[in-house]
């Protein structure tokens, strides 16, 4: 129980940093521009949502996530990444409300 709370703190700080890092730059608009980033990531929020019960593979699943959002920044720029990662937390937001209480 004690090493899961220590995981689930270290994974929170790193979504966390990632919001607030993107939010400083100004590269969140108010609206989805990329609606293709956006749905990946709501479909990669669930692949998180289905192994939410087995801690390795969450904590890999969320540093996948971390990995594409600085990837698709690399490649298709700051509003695709902000999409993708929107999409993601909505879709952790809508669909799974523990797993968003402690992530976000």
């Amino acid at each position: 129980m004690k090493l899961r709370n220590t995981l689930l703190s270290i994974i929170f700080a790193t979504f966390a940093s990632m919001v607030v890092g993107c939010g400083a730059k100004g590269n969140v608009s108010p609206d989805v521009k990329d609606r293709k980033a956006y749905s990946l990531g709501r479909e990669h929020a669930r692949r998180v949502i289905a192994v939410s019960d087995d801690e390795a593979a969450l904590q890999d699943a969320l540093l996948d996530v971390r990995a594409r959002i600085t990837n698709i920044n690399d490649r298709l720029g700051p509003q695709a990444s902000a999409d993708y990662e929107r999409g993601f937390v909505d879709c952790i937001t809508e669909e799974e409300d523990s797993l968003a209480k402690v992530l976000f």
